[in-house]
């Protein structure tokens, strides 16, 4: 798929698969269905009446809507039309959801009437178009004045979306995507995750304004279709996928060990050939009992929100564990994100930006065709978020083995020092969470007289199940060296996260500031 210009693309397959279903969509009361040449229409039409309403090519077109057609509708009108796709995090408030459009400078937002409330609190004087709407109705019907179809596409490095971080180290900036990084996206999620074709079907559940959205294009570029799904109930999902034959999907941790935990040995899911999982950290030990149960389906994938995946990705084969292999190498392999793709180039650098070698932990650097071209609105003064030479300085501590393969250790600065010792909390994460009755947790730093910071951890049980703190304690404290051990464990209903599934262990570590704990 060289070559691949995205806004041909989409024209292209909208005439080439014409009659054939490329969406079918359960978000609402109803199933919807598209098919290509209707959902090119649409695009068509949403993108003239934007354009009627005065959008011009660069202009913001920001979006508060949960997985549907609409969504699909908006993103695919801007690479089109050149405009500039802001997707807002739905679960924000009034006021952060002002701060991202005032600092996008959106001009108009288009909305869904669950929303609708806070997303005019947020938007002051801009334009509020909300779906199945008299509004929305207007915009989308083809009228007499609305200008004629946009022919010109956006150059390679022309912006064509902002997407914000997700935040979990303080105030979200603006990630400038352009074309190309689409262009590029859709050629390596390809190779990836292929091959497909037109019998592939692809469960969209996950957010598709995060990495889940990355597979659709490839999917509907191979004449293949696309569920969505809005909402995640496990038992609900199974029997879609199930009734539908979904061949692939991504899930975030947090959905893939729920997925798990539902399936029965009567559910009949051959049609399934890949899950892919990313978004955050999850236990080797779940992923070797999936593969297990279910085969080598899966691919782990990392990107973020300024490079998008797959900046690495480890493979379906990769998942198989070797004759001669014993399960703690299988599981070390499984707790690595793989190898670099063909995508661009990675480095492990100390902090005088030196490379490391392999084993030796350093920052992660990314660079290449998916890596964004700076933040919205930044001067001079290093704030682009990229160097002079290109390369986006993630925050991510990894470590290089001989193979090539990569492992994220945790965030520079989510590192917990106690004793004088380093401490990375994912490490802590992965072994309790290989306990069978921790659904998830979080780990993070409490201040301590005598240690600095002490090793505490938050965490949830899964449905039903039942575990002390001492009996978690002892347990961790069988897989990691002592001073690692969490001297406290709180048990929790739930853990605070953005849309993309990444905890937020800022909130976590302002949660303990608050109560003032020593």
């Amino acid at each position: 798929m060289a070559d691949i210009n995205v806004a041909h693309l989409i024209a292209d397959i909208g005439q080439r698969y014409a009659d054939r279903i490329a969406l079918i969509d359960l978000s609402g009361d109803e199933t919807r269905k598209l098919t290509y040449a209707q959902l090119l229409g649409r695009v068509r039409a949403l993108a003239a009446g934007l354009r009627v309403e005065g959008l011009t090519s660069g202009d913001r077109l920001a979006v508060a809507l949960d997985n549907s057609i609409e969504m699909v509708l908006t993103e695919w009108c801007c690479l089109l039309e050149g405009f500039v796709w802001v997707a807002l995090n739905v679960r924000s408030s009034p006021a952060e959801l002002g701060e991202v459009l005032e600092d996008s400078d959106a001009a108009i937002v288009i909305t869904n009437r669950r929303y609708a409330d806070a997303i005019h609190s947020a938007a002051g004087k801009r334009r509020v178009v909300v779906v199945a709407s008299e509004q929305w109705r207007a915009v989308v019907e083809p009228r007499r004045d609305a200008a004629p179809h946009h022919t010109d596409t956006p150059n390679a490095d022309d912006p064509v979306r902002i997407r914000y971080t997700s935040g979990t180290s303080g105030r979200a900036k603006g990630a400038v995507l352009t074309r190309g990084g689409y262009d590029a996206s859709v050629e390596n999620v390809s190779s990836v995750i292929g091959p497909l074709g037109e019998h592939d079907l692809v469960a969209q559940v996950a957010p598709m304004t995060h990495a889940s959205g990355a597979m659709l294009l490839p999917h509907l570029a191979a004449g293949g279709s696309a569920l969505i799904l809005d909402g995640f109930d496990a038992r609900a999902f199974i029997d879609a996928c199930e009734h539908y034959r979904v061949t692939s999907m991504f899930l975030v941790p947090t959905m893939l060990v729920r997925f798990l935990a539902a399936l029965q040995p009567t559910d009949r899911l051959s049609s399934l050939r890949t899950i892919v999982y990313g978004g955050a950290s999850t236990p080797p030990d779940t992923i070797a009992n999936a593969v297990e149960r279910l085969g080598p389906i899966f691919v782990q994938i990392y990107g973020l929100t300024e490079s998008t995946w797959p900046v690495c990705a480890l493979l379906r084969q990769e998942h198989v564990r070797r004759e001669e292999e014993s399960r703690d190498d299988w599981l070390q392999r499984l707790g690595s994100c793989g190898r670099p793709t063909a995508i661009g180039s990675v480095r492990i650098v100390d902090t005088d930006g030196n490379d490391v070698g392999p084993g030796g932990p350093g920052e992660l650097w990314v660079r290449g065709r998916n890596t964004m071209s700076g933040y919205w609105r930044v001067g001079d003064d290093g704030g682009k978020g990229l160097d002079a030479d290109g390369w986006m300085h993630t925050g991510d501590v990894a470590v290089r083995d001989e193979d090539g393969r990569i492992t994220i250790v945790d965030r520079l600065h989510d590192m917990i020092v106690s004793g004088g010792f380093n401490v990375y909390p994912r490490e802590i994460e992965d072994a309790l969470g290989s306990h069978d009755a921790v659904l998830e947790s979080a780990v993070v730093g409490r201040p301590h007289d005598e240690w600095g910071e002490a090793v505490h951890a938050y965490v949830v049980l899964s449905d039903r199940a039942l575990a002390t703190e001492q009996e978690l304690r002892e347990y961790v404290g069988g897989r990691v060296a002592g001073y690692k051990k969490p001297k406290s464990i709180e048990f929790v209903p739930s853990l605070p996260k953005n849309t993309s599934g990444k905890i937020l262990r800022r909130v976590l570590r302002e949660r303990i500031r608050a109560a003032g704990c020593s």
